[in-house]
């Protein structure tokens, strides 16, 4: 006998519901499986060449968000504690993106302005890749406050520190509404180095971070002596 029209569509639709959940578990295993390529960089500026380059810095980075598409994040600010002393962090959909970012125009005149000797002390960058399931960005018309950090790990209290630490960037991401990004992977040259960049709306969400439960497992790890190279952290708020 034929089958009954109500019973085609039941299956139909099953079949339908199958494929969408096949689509949406692609996506997340694609969207967790993404690594960027991240670098933090620090820029001593002298006192005298100081709006020319937060101007040339400024047009560098409006240039690089608007045109170029891999391209995730560009952002720097003045030290906290160092007058004329900037940090700089630049977040690329792979190190494609980032060598793509080496070739465009925009970043041919940061380098004009590089060669005219501006700097007070060379310019160091860091470069990594991020580690755990990267999070969408998040906007803000806020300002952001923020930190760049690098420690060395004892190569025997590795496991514990990515399990630690990614208990804090979990905690960190999921419960602190104030809390924006929290980035951290090793160094592409130096086995053992460790570095993160997180971002916060104004001190009062960094406050906020560090009176949570994830932030004093983190604080209690750190009393372990798991470093190799003691933490050194940076702060500055967004230009």
């Amino acid at each position: 006998p034929p089958k009954k029209p109500e019973t085609t569509m039941r299956r139909s639709r099953h079949w339908l519901h199958l494929a969408l959940v096949a689509a949406l578990c692609l996506s997340a295993l694609q969207f967790h499986s993404t690594t960027f390529y991240c670098l933090n960089v620090r820029l001593s500026v002298k006192p005298d060449r100081r709006d020319e380059f937060v101007k040339s810095l400024k047009a560098n980075q409006e240039a690089t968000l608007k045109n170029e598409p891999m391209a995730v994040a560009y952002l720097f600010g003045e030290d906290e504690s160092t007058a004329n002393l900037f940090h700089l962090y630049e977040k690329y959909q792979s190190q494609e993106g980032f060598e793509a970012h080496r070739t465009m125009p925009h970043f041919k005149e940061w380098k004009k302005f590089m060669a005219t000797d501006p700097f007070a002390e060379p310019v160091t960058a860091d470069f990594y890749r991020e580690r755990g399931a990267p999070r969408t960005p998040v906007s803000t018309d806020k300002t952001r406050y923020c930190l760049n950090v690098m420690m060395g790990i004892k190569a025997e209290r590795r496991d514990d520190f990515v399990a630690c630490i990614q208990n804090n960037r979990r905690g960190t991401l999921d419960t602190e509404p104030l809390a924006l990004e929290y980035v951290f992977g090793e160094d592409e040259n130096k086995p053992g180095i460790f570095h993160f960049h997180e971002q916060y709306i104004g001190r009062e969400g960094f406050e906020a971070h560090t009176q949570a439960p994830h932030f004093a497992a983190w604080e209690e790890f750190a009393q372990t002596e798991p470093f190799s190279v003691p933490p050194e952290v940076v702060f500055f708020s967004e230009i």
